[in-house]
């Protein structure tokens, strides 16, 4: 843990935060509004209240275009090499299972979007089997993970996976400073074996989905070329299956 001094920018409050070490590089650039006498909101923060909700347009805005960019043309990309490796394999691509061929595009995705973020300031990305993280700031902590056309979500339900599901709570009075889990990834066809859509989602828990949305291309860039996304359908409303397996390791393919 590492212990941040912080002073309000209006006042000569100080406050003393620990943060985990995974904040250290980005804590000493904060300003904590909502002490004791704080007049200075200029760094907005996510409300939480009587557990409200961040609307996926703030969420959008705060992840900021480029994180927003990088997560659409990581799945584009994903599925483009799914396209070349069902061209050179088609039999095995065939006799892939769902979970092998899940696999297989997680890796995809996850190298993709490592080098779309790589150097973006106030991103950090985490590879730590069984589970991969990207952290934008201090406030948001993003899974990549398969969507079925159902809105479920592909992964194993252990203890580790459904902590992440859920929501942290809020860490009043200090405000802007909670953390919002996220899941990221793309639309799965299961009759196509396709991708057909980027997405991001909120969730607080394996049966409360707030919001899912289907994350468009950025203008002009159309990955690396080989096709572009097919017309999805509108998606039911997204649920995840339930149940806490006993499994230790989080299953990646997501």
């Amino acid at each position: 843990m590492d212990t941040l001094h912080i002073r309000c920018n209006d006042s000569n409050v100080r406050s003393i935060i620990h943060l985990p070490n995974r904040y250290s590089r980005t804590a000493a650039s904060l300003t904590v509004c909502g002490m004791a006498g704080c007049t200075d909101h200029g760094r907005a923060g996510i409300k939480t209240g009587m557990k409200s909700y961040p609307s996926s347009d703030d969420v959008l805005a705060a992840l900021g275009d480029k994180v927003v960019d990088a997560l659409s043309l990581s799945a584009l990309r994903a599925r483009e090499d799914l396209l070349a490796y069902r061209r050179s394999h088609p039999t095995w691509v065939a006799a892939s299972s769902e979970r092998g061929l899940a696999n297989w595009i997680h890796d995809r995705q996850w190298d993709h979007l490592v080098s779309l973020l790589t150097d973006i300031a106030g991103v950090s990305l985490v590879d730590k089997e069984p589970t991969r993280d990207v952290y934008v700031g201090i406030n948001y902590q993003l899974r990549i993970k398969r969507h079925h056309w159902d809105g479920k979500v592909s992964t194993y339900p252990t203890q580790t996976a459904l902590e992440f599901m859920a929501q942290p709570p809020a860490q009043e009075p200090l405000d802007g400073m909670e953390e919002l889990h996220l899941i990221a990834g793309y639309y799965w066809d299961k009759d196509l074996r396709d991708i057909t859509a980027a997405v991001l989602s909120l969730r607080d828990g394996v049966d409360k989905q707030i919001w899912l949305i289907e994350l468009p291309l950025p203008p002009g860039n159309l990955g690396t070329g080989t096709s572009a996304f097919p017309v999805s359908p509108t998606p039911k409303a997204p649920t995840i299956d339930a149940g806490v397996r006993a499994d230790k390791d989080e299953d990646r393919a997501k």
